[in-house]
């Protein structure tokens, strides 16, 4: 899927995103609302063309690389969203971390639903949660299991592996499930690559279903979040 939403489309020239912006900082009453639409538009616009760059890249490349693509893909649109509600992004260097963690080198016998990332206080993740959904977890860790159960189109997929009902003891804003869990899958492609070659090319892991299953409903999915997300934003205001 591209990004063909209307809103997305409309926010690409600054005669737009000008006016989105100024409204978007009134509404917070920032003293320099014009100021930052001004300076902020075409950074806001820059990182639409350059998530759909990575995005459309990413459609049609190969499974080796996917996930990177797709995760920095996201780095970029969540960023514009984040320049809607925090004129001043980046206030810091802290927030440009990626703000979550895990082990570069797995352990023997890895499995992938097994495995678990860390939330740092400082970076682009808890950034994200706390400015765009008001969201901060309870956990300092989570598995990829947690994570992916509660994910649509990934339901049924876990039911077939233990059916019952699904436990969520936290629930998280589905943008940033699928934040983490892309997060997760670039550091095994980017420092597991012997892992993740074996995985593509044997198909005999179960982590293989999921991980390929994960990556197909993810590129239809969150093109309709962020759009989704934007045009709520653009409703606020109007």
């Amino acid at each position: 899927m591209h990004f063909t939403d209307p809103i997305l489309t409309y926010l690409q020239v600054t005669a737009h995103t000008r006016p989105f912006l100024f409204s978007c900082y009134e509404k917070i009453n920032h003293s320099r609302a014009e100021h930052h639409a001004y300076n902020n538009a075409e950074r806001f616009i820059h990182g639409l063309s350059l998530g759909q760059d990575y995005w459309t890249t990413a459609l049609h490349t190969p499974l080796s690389v996917k996930p990177l693509l797709f995760y920095y893909g996201m780095n970029h649109f969540i960023k514009s969203c984040l320049l809607t509600v925090d004129p001043g992004y980046p206030a810091t260097a802290k927030v440009l971390a990626h703000g979550l963690s895990t082990r570069k080198r797995k352990k023997q016998h890895y499995r992938f639903l097994e495995d678990d990332i860390r939330i740092q206080p400082h970076g682009l993740f808890p950034h994200a949660a706390a400015h765009l959904f008001q969201f901060s977890s309870e956990k300092t860790k989570i598995s990829m299991d947690e994570l992916l159960r509660p994910l649509p189109g990934m339901e049924e997929l876990f039911r077939l592996k233990n059916p019952g009902p699904i436990t969520i003891e936290e629930e998280w804003p589905e943008l940033l499930a699928y934040f983490a869990v892309l997060y997760n899958l670039s550091m095994l492609v980017r420092y597991e690559g012997e892992w993740w070659g074996e995985m593509e090319q044997m198909k005999d892991r179960e982590d293989y279903v999921f991980i390929v299953h994960f990556l197909h409903s993810a590129s239809n999915r969150i093109p309709q979040i962020f759009a989704s997300w934007l045009k709520d934003q653009f409703a606020s205001i109007s």
